[in-house]
């Protein structure tokens, strides 16, 4: 037999597959990988090519939609190049916060046993009203940040006026409940505070159950009160899907920004 119906019959080398793709578990916390995600999409639609995620631990595939432009993988695949926020920054960077909202909104949503998980999570907490504001507030490891928390109370107190309420249901996100002691001490006792935090969370799935359930409250609120520097509050920013959202406070004046240290053009 000749060489050469040898080479014929020699099946070639298949190229891979997945050539490109982002690693969720390169996000140091569950809202950076969201927003991570976002730009590794972003990224891949610029380059006409399919966004490939390992998600190894499945948190994505409870919260998007289906999307044939997204694939996730299981495993690491062979041969294929880690992709990083370095590949994301320029393309996002030139996006306006309405658009990136868009691209958040056509990707990320609850899917049915999450949603169900989440409101059996409220109903269970005894959260069923809707809230007048809702705010962030992390303890600070130092000790109480007395400043910050007159700063918080301050911004409601506007609100209250602008808004004419005689009463205010107030909800605060935070992961200790001290700080919500503290920071009581400087509200009004026209407001009535709700806060999940009274009882931590056993494990890290029923802390995530949490998370998604604060978010929800807080992307509803028509009045809301955040700091950008907390990739969880850039998130929930994002993520608003109140249309009637009538006052917003960023504590510190800072830009809203989809990845660390990297703003987009316009907020508004």
């Amino acid at each position: 037999m000749s060489s050469w119906i040898i080479a014929k019959h020699r099946q070639t080398k298949k190229k891979p597959s997945v050539t490109k793709y982002h690693d969720t578990a390169s996000s140091p916390d569950v809202f950076s990988m969201y927003m991570s995600f976002i730009g590794a999409y972003v990224y891949s639609q610029k380059m006409g090519e399919t966004c490939n995620v390992l998600d190894t631990n499945g948190l994505l595939k409870s919260t998007l939609k289906a999307n044939p432009q997204v694939k996730l993988l299981k495993d690491k695949p062979e041969e294929a190049i880690l992709l990083n926020r370095n590949d994301y920054s320029n393309f996002v960077s030139q996006m306006k916060f309405k658009d990136l909202q868009k691209v958040a909104g056509s990707l990320i949503v609850y899917d049915q046993a999450l949603n169900q998980t989440v409101v059996r999570f409220l109903e269970k907490a005894g959260v069923r009203a809707m809230f007048d504001i809702a705010l962030h507030l992390e303890k600070d490891p130092s000790g109480p940040n007395l400043g910050e928390l007159k700063k918080y109370a301050a911004s409601i107190k506007a609100f209250q006026a602008k808004a004419k309420k005689d009463t205010l249901a107030v909800y605060i996100m935070s992961d200790n409940y001290s700080t919500i002691t503290h920071f009581q001490t400087y509200c009004d006792p026209s407001w009535k505070i709700t806060a999940l935090c009274k009882t931590p969370s056993k494990d890290s799935d029923s802390a995530f159950i949490q998370a998604m359930a604060e978010v929800q409250i807080m992307t509803a609120v028509p009045a809301l009160i955040l700091d950008f520097e907390r990739p969880v509050d850039r998130f929930i920013h994002l993520m608003q899907r109140n249309a009637r959202l009538n006052y917003f406070v960023e504590m510190n004046n800072a830009e809203w920004h989809l990845l660390d240290e990297v703003p987009v053009n316009s907020v508004a």
